[in-house]
């Protein structure tokens, strides 16, 4: 196993620590990224940062073990990744190839950097996308250039995923954790519940009609009226000062 965590304050922090195989994740990760998930939903946490570490993001799943047994595991942890109610931020350099890419196409907010080297390499191995990239990748950049990515397994850098509109920010490496902290800053001075909230909604609606996506729309917000953070802000902008919000999901 690969996988570490650590907690600094309200952000839980992962990263697969493996240089010798450019941090490709293990047989033993995929149940343990479920598992830390699920723990960090369940946390005071506000914020899950999937990051860099030793130059590179992942080069994916460590191809010398038994892929086909693994598949169940590695399905679950995307879908749990994917419904996660809270941000999910991924800080990318390097490599950040095969389930390694998707897991960073799962996350709410990316900032990588010039050197960010995205491949959607599973072609090269015979075998196909898998960790939710054939479903999130096509949504962000369209059907027709998701094709070529995946069919052809070229080698972006991160300079070409900003210009696709993936990333949330494109800065050098010694800039991502300035950027990271202003990400951080930017996302406390709103209502973090509300922050959520609409996350779900984005999630939801990429798989409801129109009009079922106003009705999760209209139901969330009859919620926000009788939340405290609403009061709050309104009254917040009453009296022309900054809102202290609660940092919790739920009164």
């Amino acid at each position: 196993m690969v996988l570490e965590s650590k907690i600094e304050n309200d952000i839980k922090y992962l990263y697969f620590n493996d240089e010798a195989s450019l941090n490709a994740i293990s047989s033993g990760d995929w149940k343990s990224l479920k598992s830390e998930i699920e723990s960090f939903e369940k946390s005071d946490q506000k914020y899950l940062v999937i990051k860099h570490i030793n130059g590179n993001y992942s080069a994916g799943a460590q191809l010398g073990e038994n892929i086909n047994s693994l598949m169940e595991d590695v399905s679950n942890a995307a879908e749990t990744l994917w419904n996660c109610k809270k941000p999910v931020i991924s800080l990318v350099n390097g490599i950040a190839a095969g389930a390694g890419s998707n897991m960073m196409l799962l996350s709410d907010f990316i900032i990588a950097t010039p050197e960010t080297r995205f491949i959607e390499v599973f072609v090269r191995r015979g075998l196909v996308v898998d960790f939710g990239g054939s479903w999130v990748l096509p949504r962000i950049i369209g059907i027709q250039k998701a094709k070529s990515l995946m069919m052809t397994s070229n080698e972006i850098n991160g300079t070409e995923l900003n210009n696709l509109g993936v990333l949330h920010k494109l800065c050098s490496l010694e800039d991502m954790d300035k950027e990271f902290e202003s990400l951080i800053e930017s996302l406390n001075k709103q209502s973090f519940i509300s922050i959520c909230m609409i996350k779900q909604q984005i999630r939801e609606g990429l798989d409801k009609t129109f009009s079922k996506s106003l009705d999760l729309e209209t139901e969330n917000q009859n919620k926000r009226f009788l939340h405290s953070d609403a009061a709050e802000g309104m009254s917040a902008f009453l009296d022309k000062r900054p809102p202290v919000y609660k940092n919790t999901l739920d009164e």
